[in-house]
């Protein structure tokens, strides 16, 4: 193996472990039941391909709340300005989270670092913003 070949393999490893651990972390945060507008949270996982990296699967996680359903979905391993971006998506509503191997998680938004509370605040308005019928299609 090249030098080259061992360093983009470190390189999507590390990534995969940072996306793996904002998963679960995700995931415990969304069981606690104090969040009750939640109804089911599923992990499935997509193929990827970026230029880079070539193709690799990654963690997709779809939280169903009562009339919505948000995806937690990796957008790529390089971003401008961080390591790598994963996106909170509902229909038009998105907020993307960059990755920073000093900083974490941090919600490009507000610039502020991924906490329990941010997150439930970024799914709160993802899931009050939109009534069942517009997003239906996601079902």
């Amino acid at each position: 193996m090249t030098v080259q070949a061992e360093k983009t393999l470190e390189i999507k490893k590390d990534w995969l472990s940072a996306l793996e651990k904002l998963m679960t972390q995700i995931k415990q945060w969304v069981s606690d039941p104090q969040w009750k507008e939640i109804t089911s949270i599923k992990e499935h996982y997509a193929e990827k391909e970026e230029e880079y990296l070539g193709n690799y699967k990654v963690p997709v996680l779809f939280i169903s709340g009562k009339n919505s359903l948000v995806e937690v979905r990796p957008v790529g391993r390089f971003a401008i300005g961080a390591i790598g971006r994963v996106d909170i998506i509902l229909n038009k509503n998105c907020f993307s989270l960059l990755y920073s191997s000093r900083k974490g998680w941090i919600c490009l938004e507000n610039r502020k670092p991924l906490t329990k509370d941010l997150f439930y605040e970024l799914l709160g308005r993802c899931v009050e913003a939109y009534p069942a019928h517009e997003n239906s299609r996601l079902h």
